[in-house]
Order: structure tokens, then C-alpha cells, then sequence
């Protein structure tokens, strides 16, 4: 197994480091404008520290591993998650009410592994990034 690290790009959101720590450190904001049937669905629970989904047989969960206030979040896999992984939240204030976000992460995966979902988990990253600076960008 070797580790696939994937970066987003870092974007300038319009709120500073404490209020995106707040929101990012209580992982039932995640789940907060969710359709309920989607939350049936997929059978979502969603805790302060831990979300965890299960479909079709499938679970895919985290938790928050490492908390540094307003600077860094880290999430690892929660659950019986068949692929290891951590994502990890990078702030930085700028003072002016704004702040610089990355998202990072860090997946275990083997070759056959890499080569499949490599691609796969890199457009996700850039997704997330995408929407989080739709919603909160400067």
C-alpha cells in the first residue's frame, strides 16, 4: 500500500479562521440543510465529532482525530470504511475577515487501488473545494 496525497487549491472564503474552525469542528453542520430523505436513505448520523453513512451495504464514515483552533482540522476514516483515509482542513486568518482554506487528503491505497480511484478522489477534493468557495468565497 502507498499513500495517494491529494491537495485542493487553497481559496480566499469571506469569514475568519474561528468561524470556519466552529463550523468545521461540529460535523452535524455537514448534515444540517440535507433533504430527510436523502438522510433516510443513506442512513446518515451525524454527531459533533463523527458522521457516518450507510448504503446499500456500503459505510463510509470519519471523525475528528486532531483539532489546533483556527488553524487545522483533521478527519480520519470512522467505521468499517474498506479504505483508509484522512481529510484535513488548513485555515489561515488573514485578518481582514477573510481567510485562505485548503483541504488535504491522505489515502492508503494499492496500486490497482491508486490507478482506479486516484482520478476519482482528486475530483472530489477539487468538488468540495469548488462548492465550500461557492458558498463562502470572497
Amino acid at each position: 500500500m502507498a499513500n495517494t496525497h491529494i491537495e485542493g487549491r487553497v481559496v480566499r472564503i469571506a469569514r475568519p479562521a474561528d468561524v470556519l474552525y466552529s463550523l468545521f469542528t461540529d460535523l452535524t453542520n455537514f448534515t444540517r440543510n440535507m433533504p430527510a430523505d436523502m438522510m433516510d436513505r443513506a442512513n446518515i448520523n451525524a454527531t459533533p465529532d463523527t458522521l457516518l453513512a450507510r448504503y446499500q451495504g456500503f459505510e463510509i464514515g470519519m471523525k475528528i482525530c486532531e483539532r489546533t483552533p483556527f488553524n487545522r482540522i483533521r478527519y480520519e476514516q470512522y467505521g468499517s470504511s474498506p479504505i483508509p483515509f484522512t481529510f484535513t482542513v488548513l485555515l489561515n486568518d488573514l485578518g481582514t475577515g477573510t481567510s485562505d482554506f485548503q483541504l488535504i487528503m491522505d489515502s492508503e491505497l494499492s496500486g490497482m487501488f491508486k490507478m482506479m480511484l486516484g482520478g476519482k478522489l482528486q475530483e472530489i477534493v477539487d468538488k468540495v473545494t469548488d462548492e465550500i468557495e461557492r458558498a463562502l468565497g470572497v
